[in-house]
């Protein structure tokens, strides 16, 4: 019996641990825009292309931005492009949610973002 309760809590450790490890999946997106200059939200994919490399794409509405991340499962740091735009971002897991800041090239102030499940 002591096996059976032993293996389920190694069981349960594995899954635990599974569910918070790295960013990849398909996220729900909130944000906010520089300046506090309105809210969004759409849908985050993150796929891992290489060892700590990450291929993320974002839809908001009708804009698409895709980027390549480099990170771990504690942490992504972002560069994106959409049209003629580019930026940078920076994410921290914080429990089973990442919370992270952005800016566009030239910005003075930066933008949020929380990716939930």
């Amino acid at each position: 019996m002591k096996l059976f309760a032993s293996l389920g809590f190694a069981a349960a450790l594995v899954l635990s641990t599974a569910a918070l490890a790295g960013p990849e999946g398909t996220w729900k997106v909130d944000g906010t825009n520089p300046g506090g200059d309105g809210a969004y939200d759409g849908t985050v994919k993150v796929a891992r292309t290489g060892d700590g490399v990450y291929k993320v794409s974002w839809k908001v509405g009708d804009d698409s931005f895709v980027g390549t991340g480099i990170g771990n499962d504690d942490f992504l740091s972002v560069g994106y492009r959409s049209g003629q735009n580019f930026g940078v971002a920076l994410y921290v897991r914080d429990g089973k949610i990442w919370q992270g800041v952005w800016a566009y090239d030239g910005a003075t102030d930066t933008g949020t973002e929380t990716w939930s499940k």
